[in-house]
């Protein structure tokens, strides 16, 4: 009976990684409402052209994200699908010796 539990908590804990997995998958990919900030006098005007050699990385970090989010979730459906295969040998196994036993 070990063997049973200890392969549902496997597939519980991979289903619970992939949904948040997909949730930052889809919270990368959706679109970011606009919000209207108000703007001080005091504040300084940011050059419109940067820096030769410049790089933003916003994008970078979020690139990096996504990818991570993703692995996650290949990782985590192959967790899932290894925990179903025990399932499935502990039931095989479970009914032989159950055949038998009563043979």
């Amino acid at each position: 009976m070990r063997i049973m539990s200890t392969a549902l908590t496997g597939i519980n804990t991979a289903r619970v990684r992939f949904e948040k997995s997909a949730e930052n998958v889809l919270n990368a990919v959706a679109p970011v409402p606009e919000r209207q900030e108000q703007f001080s006098a005091e504040l300084q005007p940011v050059a419109a052209i940067p820096e030769i050699g410049a790089q933003s990385t916003a994008y970078l970090a979020s690139d990096a994200a996504l990818v991570e989010s993703s692995v996650d979730m290949m990782a985590s459906s192959f967790a899932y699908k290894a925990n179903i295969e025990v399932l499935k040998a502990w039931n095989e196994t479970t009914e032989s010796v159950l055949s038998e036993l009563t043979a």
